[in-house]
């Protein structure tokens, strides 16, 4: 269903520049493949994100998100739902 090997670019350049342009997955369209770069939440999201598959260089594809409630993500084989409020603290850059 959804490809384990969809890789961001890794060229140091282009990657110090696209960490400057994260944004937050909130305002990442549906169809959109991305790289989580960083995590601005506490412990306890953390691990709840990290059970779901949702870690530091991990990689997935927005399925659903309609600017009101919860996103779909699409992690390996699964769909992930992710509230607006913790979407909000996952920031991602896209992938080419």
């Amino acid at each position: 269903m959804f490809s384990d090997d969809v890789y961001c670019v890794k060229d140091s350049i282009m990657q110090t520049n696209k960490e400057t342009q994260s944004m937050p997955l909130i305002q990442v369209p549906a169809g959109k493949t991305v790289e989580v770069v960083f995590i601005d939440a506490g412990h306890g999201l953390k691990n709840r994100l990290a059970s779901m598959g949702v870690l530091s260089h991990s990689t997935f594809k927005v399925l659903r998100n309609e600017g009101a409630g919860r996103l779909i993500v699409g992690i390996k084989n699964s769909k992930v739902v992710i509230g607006r409020g913790a979407s909000g603290k996952i920031f991602v850059r896209e992938c080419e």
